[in-house]
């Protein structure tokens, strides 16, 4: 029987569901070490259980681990801050964070990387001084072989030839006669065609969101919406060349886990000047500049309490070590926000080669112009 592909049993679990069935596949993360996942996709069986009973411990309490959860189901959520979620209500449901099960399962985030990746690429990929292996590969003629090959190396040949000779004594110094050199079959030297690993520069791409109460609704939805493809994106085609960073922030700026980011709600006020400082902060302490090519993506409604004397040094920092930085802000009407005001003060909507900003409405977002916002921001001119 032949072996399928990953993608063959992806399109036999869609039709399962089709089908009626729920869906098998699913993909586990595992940390193989410090910010080292590895994607392993599995199957879940369906328990078969005789009678009307479900496993019970001795006291009738249901046994520990024994569940039908999902390792890693969320069954709690803990505040980031004291005080983080005040004024929740029940009416709130429906905001930031809440939709994040109608994505589906990672196989779903793995087929939209996949599709989105023939669209959208990480643009300025400089050649840095850390390189990793990836799963791509070159045929080059880099191997060499004596005897029979390819494509004969003269200069490896030549000197193959004066060593044989010098050793068979039919080399004099004083007077070359190559007439008089003997050539033997293994001392053709020939390139080969092989097959050679990529390596590249790894990348570490920062995911910004702004999370203060005057972003709650649909502008959240929408930033949500845009880094989710870029994170499905990256899933699949740098899944070994890119680690994504997440930084929430509202008065202060939080660096905080993918579920957390996408997932987290806040009532407070806005200083988007605490993100810049806090990826400032991890690029000098970790010393990223160096080794990684620097990615970062913003998502804000661009009311600030920094008139821009924080925010654009910061921005500044970023830019000298970045290759693209790309900002969607969402406004209603043409009243300028505080965040354009400071932007333009600092001239970076001209240095459009490194510096991007998109505006979007902050009410009835679509697909279509979240991945107009995407492409904008990637796509090289």
């Amino acid at each position: 029987m032949p072996v399928e592909s990953f993608d063959d049993l992806l399109k036999r679990d869609e039709q399962r569901e089709k089908d009626g069935f729920p869906k098998k596949i699913k993909i586990r993360r595992i940390l193989i070490g410090p910010k080292k996942v590895i994607s392993v996709p599995y199957v879940e069986e369906e328990k078969l259980i005789h009678g009307d009973f479900e496993p019970m411990g001795e006291h009738g309490e249901d046994l520990a681990g024994h569940g039908q959860g999902e390792v890693g189901e969320v069954v709690a959520e803990i505040p980031l801050s004291e005080g983080e979620g005040e004024g929740d209500s029940e009416d709130e449901s429906n905001q930031a964070g809440e939709g994040e099960g109608e994505h589906g399962s990672e196989s779903e985030v793995y087929q939209l990387g996949k599709e989105l990746s023939e669209k959208f690429q990480l643009p300025n990929l400089k050649d840095k001084s850390k390189k990793v292996p990836t799963n791509e590969y070159i045929y080059d003629l880099t191997d060499r072989h004596r005897g029979s090959g390819q494509f004969l190396d003269k200069k490896a040949t030549l000197k193959r030839i004066v060593k044989s000779n010098i050793a068979l004594g039919r080399f004099d110094l004083k007077c070359i006669d190559t007439s008089k050199l003997i050539v033997g079959p293994q001392d053709k030297i020939y390139r080969i065609l092989a097959m050679e690993k990529v390596w590249k520069s790894p990348a570490v791409i920062f995911f910004v969101r702004d999370y203060s109460g005057s972003m709650s609704g649909d502008p959240t939805e929408a930033i949500l919406s845009q880094h989710l493809m870029l994170y499905a994106t990256i899933l699949f085609q740098h899944e070994k060349l890119v680690i994504p960073r997440f930084i929430i922030q509202d008065t202060e700026a939080k660096e905080v886990a993918a579920r957390v980011y996408f997932s987290a709600r806040s009532g407070g006020g806005t200083f988007i000047p605490s993100a810049y400082k806090k990826i400032n902060e991890i690029i000098e302490s970790e010393g990223l500049a160096k080794n990684f090519n620097i990615y970062v993506f913003q998502g804000t409604d661009g009311d600030d309490a920094d008139d821009g004397r924080q925010a654009i040094p910061e921005i500044e920092k970023i830019l000298n070590c970045a290759n693209r930085m790309g900002v969607t802000v969402f406004k209603s009407g043409d009243r300028e926000t505080a965040f354009e005001r400071y932007i333009e003060k600092g001239g970076f909507p001209e240095r459009k080669y490194i510096f991007r900003m998109h505006i979007m409405p902050n009410r009835d977002v679509t697909d279509e112009q979240n991945e107009e916002a995407i492409k904008y921001l990637l796509v090289q001119d």
